[in-house]
């Protein structure tokens, strides 16, 4: 893998190189997919300058299937990871330290883990939702 990853035209998992992620297909059913994101949240009032909310990082799971036919929304799971508050410029950013590369390994683990706990309880659902 080569760092960093272009995610402005992903069409493929940036590890085993599978097709759907990426792709944000409109129409249901779709691939299911796992995501990481982060989010600056800030807006502009007016000719004023730039107001921030905080930004977030979090880690989701579509599963890229309905509850119901017509929704175009799928179920799925979400983890907020990490969030900073504030209304100053540095609100935009999130920069989390660790001791070593021991400990930040070990974090993004436990949140994948919790994740997939999240995903465990969303299963029977989606497994509902496709018959």
């Amino acid at each position: 893998m080569r760092f960093p990853i272009n995610v402005a035209n992903q069409k493929r998992c940036p590890v085993c190189k599978a097709t759907g992620p990426g792709t944000k297909s409109p129409v249901t059913p779709r691939p299911e997919v796992a995501s990481l994101s982060f989010v600056a949240m800030s807006f502009v009032h007016g000719r004023s300058y730039p107001v921030y909310l905080g930004s977030l990082l979090t880690l989701s799971w579509d599963s890229g299937v309905s509850k119901h036919p017509k929704s175009r929304a799928s179920l799925g799971s979400t983890l907020t990871v990490a969030k900073k508050n504030g209304r100053n410029a540095d609100a935009s950013t999130i920069n989390i330290q660790f001791c070593s590369t021991r400990c930040m390994r070990k974090f993004l683990m436990e949140a994948v883990d919790e994740l997939d706990r999240r995903i465990e309880a969303v299963k029977p659902e989606v497994k509902r939702a496709k018959k």
